[in-house]
């Protein structure tokens, strides 16, 4: 890489999917039960509803990851070529195919997904130079949940962002499993987001977070859903408050956008506190939304 065209804000790594939406009456969903939607949207979910979002907040945004060679991965990245995240990184693999299914009702949702060929990403899908080039890397954890060996590649990308200061974000994904490994790992990054139960899943509760932090200089940022947010750093716990939204569409998607709009914020030189505000502010503007993809632009928002 040798010219300002090759560099970006912000690199994305793992957990890219397209979202198919559906909407029913009531959930759950029983055998024997026959549930028709009134609708179905398309859009780009996981990590690249954070790139979907961070683009929109104005950022330079690129993509790491394995898809399939199916048409579902062929809307996947024309979404994101339409809204300008760079897709070159992006490995087909023959024979798989990437897509999630969201069910909603007017209270609740519930995912149908496959784990494609994603979770096989590797070390040679990443070029150092490509992270020596960004401004930021964001590592979307889901994966680790599932295999261990992808742990060894989100460490190596950590040490190689490391070599050359570039800042760290991990999402922990669900943490249902492998969580020694990650809780190894968030230790290394800069900022480290988890939602409440994934928390309680790695740490019991807040001040176990905080504790196993002290003394890392890791921000932690607990999303909180509609109780707004909490930062946490070196042992100090702090709240951002909530944006309250009365005309929810769903709430899928939110903590990726939170994601997305918290590393802008930070990114464009607001504040922790402040690019917590933020992330409040666009996730609540999100969920009015049934996919991130109905978002218009979003730099105005970002003010300081």
């Amino acid at each position: 890489m040798s010219n300002n065209e090759d560099k970006f804000d912000l690199m994305i790594i793992s957990d890219c999917v397209l979202d198919i939406y559906y909407r029913v009456r009531e959930l759950p969903i029983k055998a024997g039960d026959v549930a028709v939607s009134d609708i179905i949207a398309l859009s780009p979910g996981g990590a690249c509803t954070t790139a979907i979002v961070a683009r929109k907040l104005g950022l330079k945004v690129a993509v790491i990851d394995r898809v399939g060679d199916d048409p579902f991965s062929d809307i996947l990245i024309k979404y994101l070529n339409d809204v300008g995240v760079h897709t070159g990184f992006i490995k087909r693999v023959r024979g798989f195919v990437t897509i999630s299914n969201n069910i909603i009702d007017a209270d609740d949702h519930a995912f149908m997904g496959y784990l494609g060929v994603g979770k096989e990403l590797t070390i040679n899908d990443i070029n150092e130079n490509i992270i020596r080039n960004s401004r930021a890397v964001f590592i979307n954890g889901f994966y680790a949940s599932f295999t261990r060996d992808i742990i060894k590649v989100f460490a190596e990308v950590i040490r190689i962002a490391r070599k050359y200061s570039v800042p760290i974000f991990l999402d922990t994904g669900p943490s249902i499993s492998n969580t020694d490994l990650m809780i190894n790992l968030l230790k290394s990054v800069s900022t480290v987001f988890i939602n409440e139960k994934e928390m309680r899943r790695l740490f019991g509760d807040i001040n176990g977070l905080a504790n196993t932090t002290r003394g890392t200089d890791v921000i932690a940022v607990v999303k909180l859903g509609s109780n707004g947010a909490a930062l946490v750093h070196n042992g100090v716990i702090h709240q951002c408050q909530p944006y309250n939204v009365s005309n929810a569409a769903t709430t899928i998607g939110a903590g990726d956008t939170f994601n997305a709009a918290y590393m802008a914020g930070i990114m464009h030189g607001l504040s922790p506190m402040n690019s917590c505000d933020l992330g409040n502010k666009i996730a609540a503007l999100r969920i009015q939304y049934l996919t991130p993809i109905e978002l218009h632009n979003l730099e105005g928002l970002i003010t300081w």
